[in-house]
């Protein structure tokens, strides 16, 4: 058995590196060195929750009652999202495998993975209960070139991450500076995509469920968006935020400081480009304008500039939310329904624990 699957020879239990240290061996739960990492994990697996949990059946009369623009909106922004998280699904664990050398990173980012398949399902499913022949629905989505390229600095970030990847599992990539820098830079990406691009799309989607149509869209996207902020841009944080705390880390960010700011600015700008074409062709939507969710999108962009420590002359943040609609969407507990009004969405698997072990009852069924 070669140490690609069980290193036995492995030596740093008591501390072993995110990324790039020795390869793992047993799956180690006796040292937390991560705490954060690992409560990120035990938070998203209290979250699990399933696709087929809402009843999309009303948005297709939804659908063909919208006005066009609305229409028009609803469908492009899902063409998005579905394409986004489609990507996710399959760029996360199983992208920065061969890289990840602690426990709690591996736990923390396969259950993610796992949600992202969640979440590309759900969409999938509000596509095949939303119309009445899905299959159009398929093609009109693939149709939206300015969804791809909005996507497009991202996705070259993963897919550099999957080259390097792929050689270091192979051993045709030598554990050094370089390959280092190619993690650092898809972690950056993931942050950006996570943290900027999918709050700008869910802030389009909230803005049509608050018209009072495609609320069964609204409540499983709600989950998804509570999934994106509280849990995975967290841990990209996280990871970011240790590994700037490193030799290795410090050194990536001095080397690879400018290609950080474009990738940034790039992701910015193509948000703010995609508004543009979002809000022409005569489109519309209620409570919603470009200025309003461009100054969204630069209040999201402000966190990860904060975060990386990061300064720019290029954009004008705003210092309070510009959305204040955004904040009732964005925490689940303040729009719970009773059971008769809608599908419930905010809860939490696991918190029900037996305690009658043993116990002899007397009652006779």
């Amino acid at each position: 058995m070669t140490e690609n699957v069980f290193n036995y020879k492995k030596s740093d239990y008591e501390k072993p590196l995110l990324f790039l240290g020795e390869k793992q061996g047993l799956f180690d739960t006796i040292n937390h060195h991560y705490p954060r990492i690992w409560g990120l994990y035990k938070t998203q697996k209290s979250l699990d929750w399933d696709e087929n949990e809402f009843d999309y059946s009303s948005c297709n009369a939804d659908f063909k009652k919208a006005s066009r623009s609305t229409y028009d909106m609803m469908i492009k922004t899902l063409a998005w999202q579905w394409e986004a998280d489609s990507v996710a699904s399959r760029a996360i664990a199983p992208v920065l495998a061969p890289f990840i050398t602690s426990s709690e990173l591996w736990a923390a980012w396969q259950r993610i993975s796992d949600n992202e398949v969640i979440h590309a399902a759900t969409y999938s499913e509000i596509v095949r209960n939303s119309f009445d022949d899905p299959s159009t629905i398929i093609e009109e989505i693939m149709k939206v070139s300015e969804a791809h390229a909005r996507l497009g600095r991202v996705v070259k970030a993963f897919d550099d991450g999957y080259t390097a990847s792929h050689k270091y599992a192979l051993g045709e990539l030598p554990n050094d500076q370089e390959t280092y820098n190619a993690i650092f830079m898809m972690v950056i990406a993931l942050f950006c995509m996570e943290r900027i691009q999918f709050m700008a799309s869910f802030a389009v989607t909230f803005a049509i469920c608050d018209t009072g149509m495609f609320q069964p869209i609204g409540k499983s996207i709600q989950k998804i968006a509570q999934d994106e902020l509280e849990i995975h841009a967290e841990l990209d944080r996280a990871v970011l935020e240790n590994e700037l705390t490193t030799a290795r880390g410090q050194i990536a960010f001095a080397q690879k400081r400018a290609d950080i700011e474009q990738l940034i600015g790039e992701v910015v700008d193509s948000e703010l480009t995609w508004i543009e074409y979002l809000f022409s062709e005569g489109r519309e939507l209620v409570g919603m304008n470009a200025e309003r969710l461009a100054a969204w999108t630069l209040y999201c962009a402000k966190d990860v500039y904060n975060t990386l420590g990061l300064q720019t002359e290029k954009y004008q943040f705003p210092k309070t939310n510009p959305l204040k609609f955004m904040e009732k969407w964005l925490n689940i507990s303040k729009t719970q329904a009773s059971p008769q009004e809608q599908d419930i969405a905010a809860y939490k698997v696991g918190v029900m624990r037996r305690n009658d072990e043993g116990v002899m009852f007397d009652d006779v069924f």
